[in-house]
């Protein structure tokens, strides 16, 4: 048995590393010359109060090669590629709010020019929990799986020493944080880089920017630009 000492955290922040593998589905190996076979990218979760917020940390850092002008589009390709974030994966100004105490969801997104509040709820997750476990940083961790909607593994091991049902992205509802996540045997890796108790409660609030709308509303809006034809974006989507 796994044992360490450690007091329970019930309000916090905690800075993930998001590693996603770039090549994992391309076949093309021309279009894998041409992008970098791994993203990383870092993100945090703000917890307390029985509501989370979920947001990218805007870093100092060479410039995205998936964005604007910096994207290895090419002779004749058409113009820049552009990496499309899926629903429930905060770009660098969206904000995902989880109030776990009335199950609501809000999502503050951007597409194109416009920004979107989504609103959602809670969604059960058909969690298989074990008693495998190990120490992630300094806290037990408890393992347990999932199968997704597409078919894809997904292994979180999460920790009750953080007594909050949250995670990185959409990722939630188990006894506990998680703070290590594999989708699909390394397509995506979240990793926990630091747990602070440290919270600005200031940001810990629902966000209230955009044009309010529903989950199934943004994703026919979301689909419809990415597949608008000619001239339109091209777009790579990894992930959910």
């Amino acid at each position: 048995m796994v044992c360490t000492a450690t007091a329970q955290i019930k309000e916090g922040t905690i800075t993930y590393e998001k590693k996603m593998n770039l090549h994992r589905r391309l076949k093309d190996e021309q279009m894998k010359a041409m992008i970098p076979e791994f993203r990383t990218t870092k993100q945090e979760l703000l917890f307390g109060d029985g509501t989370s917020v979920y947001k990218a940390v805007k870093e100092d850092e060479a410039p995205d090669p998936f964005a604007g002008g910096g994207a290895p589009g090419g002779p004749g390709g058409g113009g820049p590629q552009r990496m499309g974030p899926p629903p429930g994966m905060p770009g660098q100004n969206n904000i995902l709010y989880i109030n776990f105490s009335n199950q609501k969801i809000v999502e503050q997104a951007e597409l194109g020019e416009q920004n979107y509040l989504i609103i959602d709820t809670v969604k059960t997750m058909a969690w298989k929990l074990t008693e495998e476990t190990k120490v992630v940083l300094k806290y037990n961790c408890k393992k347990a799986t999932l199968t997704n909607a597409r078919g894809q593994s997904i292994v979180a091991w999460y920790t009750e020493d953080i007594p909050v049902p949250a995670g990185p992205e959409m990722y939630n509802g188990l006894p506990g944080t998680i703070l290590l996540l594999d989708v699909n045997e390394g397509d995506i890796k979240f990793t926990a880089q630091e747990v602070s108790n440290k919270l600005s409660k200031k940001e810990l609030k629902e966000p209230s920017k955009g044009k309010t709308t529903n989950r199934a509303e943004y994703n026919q809006k979301m689909m419809s630009m990415f597949n608008g034809g000619p001239g339109g974006p091209r777009v790579i989507r990894i992930g959910q």
